[in-house]
């Protein structure tokens, strides 16, 4: 969808990511994840389940998310949502 929105071949695509020593998918990953530890430091979403908010950006599995939150920012979701509302 990346490469068709801007009218390249997947090849090229992921040509451009190799020249920075990263890949489409990570990259992808990478914005989820951002979007994901906004919404836990949002005061106003302290409401919403964690994993509703992984959901909303495309984390289907809750045991997946947890893993690749931990890995990306050294703290659990639940933690991190502790420490950024408190």
């Amino acid at each position: 969808m990346i490469a068709a929105a801007h009218h390249i071949s997947l090849r090229y695509l992921n040509k451009l990511f190799h020249a920075e020593g990263r890949t489409v998918a990570g990259w992808i990953r990478e914005r989820r994840l951002e979007q994901c530890r906004r919404d836990l430091a949002e005061p106003l979403l302290a409401g919403y389940p964690i994993n509703a908010i992984a959901a909303r950006w495309g984390f289907t599995s809750p045991a997946h998310f947890s893993q690749a939150f931990r890995s990306a920012y050294g703290l659990s979701p639940r933690d991190f949502r502790w420490r950024s509302t408190r």
